[in-house]
């Protein structure tokens, strides 16, 4: 028998109703929800800052409304970090919610202790320098330090202690994608956690999964010829299917559209990996390199020589600050002489912003460089130009008068220009930076709670 791990969420906003099919249908054993991002924590910060109760996604009330009662009947955990900042008033709201649908002996565990923006000044007096992975800076001399997340990112080991302690729902904050997956098949075939390659097999079986319509289709060069288009939006979600030794066969839910093979398993295999040889998490550091991968049926593929290694000495933190706002304008400009219209509009805005302390500004050109930059080359004599300008500042005030200064020009412009209505009346967007850094595994200690109906 294998062990069935199902995949029905890859982001705040996914459609995690995909994980009803798999469950009232009988093809998995446990159901993991992956909603996080470092985007997604500075959005729920601000959620929480208006209100103490909330920092949880909202997609978590869909779970607790339309699946927990399905899948606590068939006995079927559901694993989630949509616990984002506040696990515990996640947890909250889902033994309410349960409550409310009569649901008996629901057992709910909330796992914390990733949220680190309160204990920076205790870190950095402990010795934690905090650095910068990318420049070396540390922490203390950063010139900005309007810190609004700073969460590190745990491993499977408190996940699979709240299974093997029966929760039947466990809510996190910020835990490592794949280490939402390699949780349960810890607690339940009891692998060893100095077992390199069987956990490196667990983590590669997350991966794969963790970006839910990815593997199946979504976003695929693979399925371009391959699937309808009008498939998308229904495309099924995906499951492993995991031996005790870690070997492991990648499918998706029957009898929904979608795509799984080689290619498909190829390009999420190698989404956002620096290394394959060094995939680092907090568990394991897992090696691709070593791998192989067969067909195995239709939308059926075999996973198996996944290698790995020591887990690394210290966890990443990610801490995220504020760096100001930016601005959008998209103008267009047509024939004849598009590119000399283009190059008034820069200097109009230019004079314009003469004495305003923009920071950054930026210009591209839809359809022509905006996605491969230079390596793109531009036409002589375009019929029209779509202008995409970004400017930043450090507070909203200095954006908002940049705009109005530019649209008084309505009429002073360039011959032919016109702006898109809908970039004039938007609002400054804030610009979240973000500052990883490392942090002794000794400083770090999660917590389980537990709530029962």
């Amino acid at each position: 028998m294998t062990y069935r791990i199902g995949s029905a969420q890859g982001f705040y906003g996914d459609d995690v109703t995909k994980a009803l099919p798999m469950i009232t249908g009988g093809h998995v054993d446990v159901v993991c929800f992956e909603a996080l991002s470092e985007l997604t924590l500075a959005i729920l910060q601000k959620d929480r800052l208006a209100n103490p109760a909330r920092g949880y996604t909202f997609d978590l009330s869909i779970i607790a409304r339309q699946i927990l009662p399905e899948s606590f009947k068939r006995k079927i955990p559901l694993i989630t970090n949509g616990g984002g900042l506040n696990p515990v008033a996640a947890a909250e709201m889902v033994r309410e919610t349960a409550a409310k649908l009569g649901l008996s002996g629901v057992k709910i565990a909330a796992i914390t202790g990733d949220d680190l923006l309160a204990r920076l000044p205790e870190l950095q007096a402990a010795g934690e320098a905090l650095s910068n992975m990318d420049t070396g800076e540390r922490l203390a001399n950063a010139s900005n330090q309007q810190f609004v997340t700073a969460n590190v990112y745990l491993g499977a080991a408190p996940i699979a202690e709240a299974l093997q302690a029966g929760a039947d729902m466990i809510i996190t904050g910020r835990v490592a994608d794949p280490c939402l997956y390699l949780a349960p098949l810890i607690a339940h075939y009891g692998w060893s956690w100095e077992d390199w390659d069987k956990l490196a097999s667990g983590i590669v079986a997350g991966h794969l999964l963790e970006c839910t319509g990815q593997v199946v289709g979504g976003n695929s060069l693979a399925a371009l010829h391959a699937l309808a288009p009008t498939d998308l939006p229904y495309l099924a979600y995906p499951i492993a299917e995991v031996e005790a030794s870690g070997t492991f066969v990648i499918t998706k839910t029957p009898n929904t559209p979608g795509l799984v093979s080689l290619e498909t398993v190829k390009e999420q295999l190698l989404y956002e990996v620096h290394d394959p040889a060094n995939y680092l998490t907090p568990d394991v550091t897992a090696n691709f390199t070593t791998l192989h991968l067969e067909a195995a049926g239709e939308n059926r593929v075999r996973v198996s020589g996944v290698t790995g290694k020591l887990r690394p000495e210290k966890l990443k933190v990610n801490i995220a600050r504020m760096e100001g706002y930016m601005r959008e304008l998209i103008f267009a400009v047509g024939y004849p002489e598009a590119w000399l219209k283009v190059e008034w509009l820069k200097a109009m805005i230019a004079e314009s912003w003469r004495d305003l302390p923009i920071q950054r500004l930026s210009y591209s050109y839809l359809g022509m460089n905006s996605l491969f930059g230079s390596l793109s080359e531009l036409p002589a004599d375009p019929l029209e130009v779509v202008v995409r300008v970004m400017f930043t500042a450090s507070d909203q005030d200095t954006l908002k008068t940049a705009t109005r200064r530019v649209m008084s020009n309505g009429l002073s412009c360039p011959p032919g220009m016109s702006v898109s209505g809908s970039t004039i009346g938007s609002d400054p967007r804030a610009i979240v930076g973000l500052w990883p850094a490392l942090v002794g595994r000794d400083k770090i200690t999660p917590e389980i709670s537990y709530l029962t109906i």
